[in-house]
């Protein structure tokens, strides 16, 4: 089974780094660059379609009004772990 991602890039403050790479990694992330210093980090790759908004409704409270999200459709990958639907419902 495939599920579609996103790719993203989220410019965020220095002292959010840790929560929103935390974060985005717990959504199932799949990280591409963190570059940055001592003003902004700009963290980039991609995250399964069905967490972006979840993960834009946080960012907001994880950079204390700070960061600023993009992201768009970046195709369809194979689905990970617990997400598959089982097959034939409920038992």
């Amino acid at each position: 089974m495939y599920e579609p991602y996103h790719a993203f890039e989220a410019d965020i403050p220095p002292a959010a780094l840790a929560p929103v790479t935390a974060r985005l990694a717990a959504l199932g992330a799949e990280f591409a660059e963190t570059t940055g210093g001592r003003h902004s980090w700009l963290v980039s790759g991609v995250l399964p379609a069905r967490h972006v908004q979840e993960f834009q409704g946080l960012l907001p409270g994880l950079t204390h009004g700070e960061g600023v999200w993009t992201s768009a459709p970046s195709g369809d990958r194979p689905v990970r772990g617990n997400a598959a639907p089982r097959q034939g419902g409920p038992r």
